[in-house]
């Protein structure tokens, strides 16, 4: 703090010695370039924060509707999945698998009916295959279109999650591999609800495999066109034991893969150690998620054509700044210069009046005083030579008189203008501690004073408790922290003004600043119960002794802690209430002291004038 306050100071003083010219040019330069590059800095602000707010929203939208349209083709393979298990001659089908008698032509009619079912059903735009997995040992098991073995399927890892899971259909990325009518064998990668298909009359058995089949190029151009309509970004859909659908390669998807869905969306957050604004929404009736990242370096990419055309403005305006101030200041200390040269004339007894014409502006009313000044002094010499030493020594009396007289008016208005000088500069170089500390000292004792009013309200004098605070804390670095509770009830009754201040005074002096780290808290309740209001001030200080507590306040006693602050206000309780009411203390040694202040409720109670105190 030290060095800090000694370069301050090195600063100020370099400044002052500064000519004027020099002066002024800093002024305007400064006057125009600092709002200018705040307004700037202000503007890039809001801007990347508008083009955010944009790509979230459109983010979101296109995450909402891609969810949307995703779940619609997962609902309708699964509403086709329970429509053919809930088919009457299909049940029927599936009951007669397992059935020792099952011949040929009722397989062969079955096999006819279950693919005339499935056509109709591939009418659905959303489908692109259904599946069914039979026993091996059937004829038309190995039909290639829509019905296929079981023994090709047991081997697949969706098979063991569809045994073993407890979810009526599983929702599985699977291949299709099928022989199109020129005999070509297809192979296409699907997104598959599948589930068992029971024996209607014995639902312990499965008796087949049902699988209702989307594409996966369908649901990854859905992802890419919600991913492009933010302009930047990718889109993926993940399942819960890790299985992931993409529209960007495996290593990008990789390097924005979000595991943690506890985070809080639409935010900047960081993903595999990169900042992105991540979004992602559950599909309904899946363990699937859909997950949006937009990079956060692509949207400020976005920003930067508009922080660069700023930044042109800035500087354009910031070299004509600097050419109207240093134009302006020339014309001003050319004038002064002269003046100076002029008074330099005065001090080597050359009384000469200026001539030029010096224009209207302020420098030309000082040029004007010159020459005026220069005349009385002419009159005067010439007048101090007729007159003898009686009129010298009376007239230097009467200036004398005049000078005190001047004196005693100038003193009040010089100390006002000292403390708005200080406010100015603490204004001009940034200073809000001292602007904020001046406020708070001209708050307190305009509370104070309250025009002589001896009681004002509780909530008044909370107003000056809170001042009374942040005045400390600029004296204690901000190491006081002030609570307060009290039943907005009981705010507009009457209490003697400056009750709380020097209890809480107390507390900071004797209690907090005792402590080795000088940091602590008070806290204020306070509330109306059986027609007595009660204020507590309790603190987290070193505490008192018992022996000290007990001389609370009884004691009219001198010392730092009782004082005549802690009396007075027992006294002026009891004498403008009755003597049932006052202060009481309690204490615990190293953990603190509790001030309780008890009074009745007393509203529109003509105030008394004590004189002040």
């Amino acid at each position: 703090m030290t060095m800090i306050g000694a370069a301050i100071r090195a600063l100020w003083s370099f400044i002052q010695d500064l000519k004027i010219k020099q002066k002024l040019v800093l002024i305007f330069f400064f006057l125009m370039i600092v709002p200018l590059a705040s307004f700037t800095l202000l503007a890039y602000k809001q801007a990347s924060q508008v083009i955010e707010d944009n790509t979230i929203y459109s983010a979101r939208q296109s995450l909402e509707q891609a969810a949307s349209s995703i779940a619609s083709k997962i609902n309708s393979a699964s509403l086709i999945s329970d429509y053919i298990i809930l088919d009457e001659e299909a049940t029927r089908v599936f009951g007669r698998m397992g059935a020792p008698s099952y011949g040929v032509p009722m397989q062969v009619k079955d096999s006819a009916y279950l693919l005339r079912l499935f056509h109709y059903l591939l009418r659905n735009q959303d489908i692109f295959l259904i599946r069914l997995f039979v026993p091996d040992e059937l004829v038309y098991s190995g039909d290639g279109q829509s019905i296929y073995s079981m023994k090709g399927i047991r081997q697949e890892p969706w098979y063991d999650q569809l045994a073993s899971s407890s979810v009526t259909t599983l929702l599985s990325p699977t291949t299709t591999h099928y022989t199109d009518t020129s005999g070509s064998m297809i192979e296409n990668d699907v997104l598959s609800t599948i589930r068992f298909v029971k024996n209607p009359n014995d639902f312990s058995m499965n008796m087949a495999v049902l699988s209702v089949d989307i594409l996966q190029s369908d649901v990854q151009e859905l992802m890419t066109k919600a991913a492009r309509m933010t302009n930047t970004g990718m889109m993926y859909m993940a399942s819960s034991d890790g299985v992931v659908l993409s529209t960007a390669t495996s290593e990008q998807t990789d390097d924005w893969r979000v595991t943690d869905f506890t985070i809080e969306q639409w935010k900047r957050t960081s993903v595999q150690g990169k900042q992105a604004i991540v979004g992602y929404q559950a599909i309904d009736n899946t363990d699937w998620t859909l997950v949006s990242v937009v990079p956060l370096d692509d949207i400020l990419t976005a920003s930067s054509h508009q922080r660069n055309v700023w930044i042109l403005i800035m500087l354009a305006m910031a070299v004509i700044a600097f050419l109207l101030a240093y134009i302006s200041s020339v014309s001003s200390t050319k004038r002064i210069y002269r003046l100076i040269f002029k008074m330099r004339q005065v001090q080597e007894g050359h009384l000469s009046v200026i001539k030029q014409n010096f224009g209207r502006d302020e420098i030309g009313e000082l040029a004007e005083n010159y020459n005026f000044m220069i005349k009385r002094i002419e009159i005067l010499i010439e007048e101090q030579f007729k007159t003898g030493q009686e009129r010298k020594n009376t007239e230097l009396k009467l200036v004398q008189a005049e000078l005190k007289a001047l004196q005693s008016q100038i003193n009040p208005h010089f100390l006002y203008n000292t403390l708005d000088l200080i406010n100015w500069m603490a204004i001009k170089h940034d200073v809000p501690e001292i602007e904020s500390l001046i406020g708070s000292m001209s708050n307190f004792y305009k509370l104070s004073l309250r025009k002589g009013r001896a009681i004002v309200t509780i909530g008044d004098e909370m107003l000056h408790l809170q001042t009374y605070i942040e005045i400390q804390n600029h004296r204690f670095e901000n190491s006081i922290t002030l609570i307060w509770n009290i039943d907005e009830e009981v705010m507009p009754y009457e209490i003697p003004k400056i009750t709380l201040q020097p209890l809480v005074e107390n507390s900071i002096v004797h209690g907090i600043q005792m402590k080795p780290d000088k940091i602590g808290t008070i806290a204020i309740s306070g509330g109306l119960k059986d027609g007595v209001i009660t204020l507590r001030i309790q603190d987290d200080g070193i505490g008192m002794s018992a022996k000290d507590l007990a001389s609370m306040p009884q004691q009219h006693s001198k010392d730092e802690w009782h004082g005549y602050g802690v009396y007075n206000i027992h006294e002026r309780i009891k004498l403008y209430f009755g003597a049932q009411y006052g202060l009481s203390f309690a204490s615990i040694p190293g953990a603190g002291t509790t001030v309780e202040i008890r009074f009745p409720p007393v509203l529109d109670r003509q105030n008394e004038n004590e004189g002040g105190f």
